[in-house]
């Protein structure tokens, strides 16, 4: 199962905010934020902080959901 697909079905939310917080993962990892940990960490905590000023809790709601859909697809 796919991360949009998990969102989806486990918080019953539409397709266009699961894409939206796809975007926010991939910019998130694309920007060498997140390096696979398995909970959100301090230091996690200030690199979104500092990159993502004005959204920063999108993006913190957006890395916890994914933590939990991949400790629950491994």
């Amino acid at each position: 199962m796919e991360f949009k697909d998990y969102l989806m079905q486990e918080y019953n939310i539409s397709e266009s905010s699961a894409k939206d917080y796809v975007g926010r993962f991939n910019g998130i990892f694309n920007r060498g934020l997140y390096n696979g940990e398995d909970k959100m960490t301090n230091t996690l905590k200030e690199a979104i902080e500092k990159e993502f000023p004005n959204s920063k809790n999108h993006y913190f709601l957006t890395l916890e959901r994914y933590i939990k859909y991949k400790k629950r697809i491994n």
